[in-house]
């Protein structure tokens, strides 16, 4: 069994090697917020209004480094379950001592293994920053000297380096007023080493950091997911979801915002896209179309061949959020 494992892992770090080399940069970066309210994809281009409101929280979209792009690996679980597959063949002389349930449970092991390195590999080594920001209505927040600014909710993914001078996300800290920093991610793939530089990051330049995993929060999005028709579980999640938004973003710490907020999941796809939904519906008001457009583009969805991460069960919930949980 160690020589086993001893040859699972070196292929497994040859799966990691090799998915590293995967490179999906964009050739075209934007610093770029995307519209509010309307699904535009982003050109390089500030909407008017939109820039008044950002100059208006004092915030120089310029010296933000971070990109819009977005990208869903459709190919990816597929890919990791053809490489298991291989695995398990070149590996047979180590299988025959198992028994039919330890050969399911390590072929689920290698799938998993395999399939988040690869999703890392997309995500990070990729640079998708999906990157984005929201101006919550009446909400603001004030600075040393009494002078009060709107509050902008900025949105992305995991980004590379954090700490670098010229990273996305520190340079959404830096430039963007940004006080508080919040980790929806709760998943498999291994994060450690960017979520202990993000908290480093977020430390160095005064803002505070949590990580909604390490709270008692529950696994929401899960329980959503496998709930779709309303139960107690679909209840319980709906109720953790709305005290999750009160405390970590209306209400951080109990207090009103003392600057801008950063929201992020893995992708910045599912947690982060349900959050912004239900901020664009309760408090901003933003109409269900609105709000599909900002989601879809957020989970790259281009048409209905090509749907991207679009989950509809995901709208279902915003749809049927109810608003005085946040209002309470």
């Amino acid at each position: 069994m160690r020589i086993m494992k001893r040859t699972i892992l070196v292929i497994l770090m040859g799966s990691l090697f090799f998915t590293s080399c995967s490179h999906y940069k964009s050739s075209t970066e934007f610093n770029v917020f995307p519209p509010e309210s309307t699904f535009v994809k982003p050109d390089g281009s500030i909407p008017p209004g939109f820039r008044a409101a950002i100059k208006a929280s004092g915030i120089n979209p310029d010296c933000i480094t971070c990109n819009s792009q977005n990208r869903y690996g459709s190919l990816l679980k597929p890919s990791a379950d053809e490489s298991a597959v291989k695995l398990r063949n070149k590996l047979m002389p180590f299988f025959k001592d198992l028994e039919p349930g330890q050969k399911k449970h390590l072929m689920d092991e290698l799938e998993d293994h395999i399939m988040w390195a690869m999703v890392r590999g997309v995500l990070i080594e990729g640079d998708n920053n999906n990157f984005g920001a929201l101006v919550l209505k009446g909400r603001f927040w004030t600075d040393a000297n009494g002078v009060k600014h709107p509050l902008v909710i900025f949105r992305a993914a995991f980004t590379p380096s954090p700490e670098k001078k010229d990273s996305c996300f520190r340079s959404i800290l830096e430039c963007a007023n940004v006080k508080h920093v919040i980790n929806l991610y709760d998943g498999e793939m291994e994060l450690n080493d960017l979520i202990k530089s993000e908290r480093e990051t977020s430390s160095l330049l005064g803002a505070s950091y949590v990580r909604t995993a390490d709270l008692d929060y529950g696994h929401w999005r899960a329980a959503i997911r496998a709930n779709p028709e309303k139960n107690d579980e679909r209840d319980k999640a709906t109720k953790n979801f709305a005290r999750l938004i009160k405390e970590q973003i209306l209400m951080p710490g109990g207090e009103v915002p003392k600057g801008n907020i950063l929201i992020h999941c893995g992708g910045g796809m599912h947690r982060t896209g349900m959050v912004i939904g239900a901020l664009q519906k309760v408090i901003n008001g933003a109409s269900m179309e609105e709000i599909k457009n900002t989601y879809s583009y957020h989970v790259s969805y281009k048409n209905k061949d090509k749907q991207g991460g679009f989950e509809q069960g995901n709208l279902d919930f915003i749809a049927e959020f109810p608003p005085e949980l946040l209002k309470k």
